[in-house]
């Protein structure tokens, strides 16, 4: 069939607002959820959405990423006839090298869209935010409207977009007309004054004009900062897909169009909670520690923005640890409430209040764990953890208090957010 697509999933992001949880791996690869990756949540939606050819593309701290596609998502896709998922890292070589960009990390790969005629549409999404989505249905609006190139985009409040969001500017038929960097005053999205567009960084690629827009930017020079390249356009590149490809298909009138994500409908919802999704659709983008932290504590909420359980939509993922979760204790001396717990941990005597615990996790010895996040293989005897994150294979011994004072949290040399969330590296070890 002509119309099937391929997906390029761009996830060697660094993630330095997120250190020193991406330390040693890449920002898709940090545990979410208890039991995800963040990429996860893309590959599901990929999946779910019947695309069957999956390039991932890493470069930073590659191994972990690497590691839980190739022991977990490799089995998921099939292994029928032009069904796979394949790790695409720099290589060496003629068209090799590090990725100096998004659109350069295509550009080093654009022979799998040459080699594969069938093609005509090339889905092109971040692997680094939370959210749900049927990329049929962007697919199919990409069609209908005979776009070279669709993005998708959320709706947001324009004070909350201000200074924080890429804003699309559209026409009244969804036409795009420009673009805003983090605006002071965000333009408006039609026929909602109180809310603009911000993009997700998801797109939809006509294919032969993917190849040729990519071929275009190749050849011009190379800078580092878009500062650079105003008023040299046809001539400087940071070989990136919102700063070069996109503008530049925008200002040569390619048939650019957005898509509104709060149209998107997921299988397997109920109507209340389409509504709710409709009026807030649930996009995350997790930049940062206060943002990650805030993002685990929406999904382990009493009602989440959503449905971690719609067998008709499942979030897809490698499961390390096949036992289930065990809880120790007396009456009255166990307590675990409003939480996530993934397979394998073992409570005991303990307290888990509105936390999210990660594979493994043995927490024992009357601790207290209260609106934290605690990554897999961890071990917690005696200890009381509030408002912070606790990395992988971290030992915690008895009377060790974290997250409370925070001048005590940064003599041991933790890290604490703008939002005063308190993270523990991982492996670190305690005096």
């Amino acid at each position: 069939m002509k119309d099937k697509p391929i997906a390029y999933i761009l996830a060697g992001g660094e993630g330095t607002r997120l250190y020193p949880l991406t330390r040693d791996r890449s920002k898709p690869a940090v545990p979410f959820g208890g039991i995800y990756r963040v990429i996860d949540f893309c590959l599901s939606d990929i999946l779910n959405s019947e695309i069957r050819k999956i390039y991932v593309l890493t470069q930073h701290e590659p191994r972990s990423l690497e590691k839980h596609i190739a022991t977990g998502w490799v089995n998921l896709i099939g292994t029928g006839l032009g069904e796979f998922i394949r790790i695409l890292p720099p290589v060496t070589g003629s068209v090799g090298g590090w990725y100096t960009g998004t659109a350069d990390a295509v550009t080093k790969n654009k022979r799998y869209i040459e080699e594969d005629s069938n093609v005509s549409v090339v889905d092109i999404f971040g692997g680094d935010h939370i959210y749900v989505m049927d990329v049929s249905q962007m697919n199919t609006y990409h069609f209908e409207k005979e776009a070279d190139l669709t993005i998708s985009t959320v709706p947001v409040k324009r004070k909350l977009a201000a200074r924080n969001y890429g804003i699309v500017v559209v026409d009244e038929n969804w036409r795009v007309i420009g673009f805003e960097e983090k605006p002071d005053e965000p333009t408006p999205m039609p026929g909602n004054e109180e809310y603009c567009l911000a993009s997700m960084g998801n797109y939809a690629f006509k294919a032969d004009v993917l190849i040729r827009e990519l071929e275009s930017d190749a050849n011009k020079k190379t800078v580092k900062s878009k500062n650079e390249i105003v008023g040299n356009e046809d001539l400087f590149s940071t070989h990136d897909f919102g700063n070069d490809i996109i503008p530049n298909m925008v200002r040569n009138g390619r048939n650019v169009f957005a898509y509104n994500f709060a149209e998107n409908e997921i299988p397997g919802l109920g109507e209340e909670e389409k509504r709710i999704f409709k009026e807030n659709p649930f996009w995350r983008d997790i930049g940062n520690l206060d943002q990650f932290y805030v993002s685990n504590m929406e999904i382990r909420s009493v009602e989440p923005p959503i449905n971690l359980y719609n067998p008709e939509w499942e979030i897809h993922t490698r499961i390390p640890c096949s036992q289930p979760a065990k809880f120790v204790g007396s009456d009255g001396d166990n307590k675990s409430v409003n939480s996530l717990v993934a397979n394998g941990v073992i409570i005991s005597h303990s307290s888990i209040e509105e936390s999210v615990i990660g594979y493994r996790a043995k927490i024992k010895d009357g601790s207290r764990v209260i609106r934290s996040i605690v990554f897999g293989d961890s071990e917690i005897s005696g200890a009381t953890l509030e408002s912070c994150i606790v990395d992988k294979r971290v030992i915690i011994p008895r009377g060790i208090v974290i997250g409370v004072d925070k001048g005590e949290d940064k003599k041991r040399g933790f890290t604490i957010s703008d939002g005063g969330i308190t993270v523990v590296p991982r492996k670190y070890k305690f005096q």
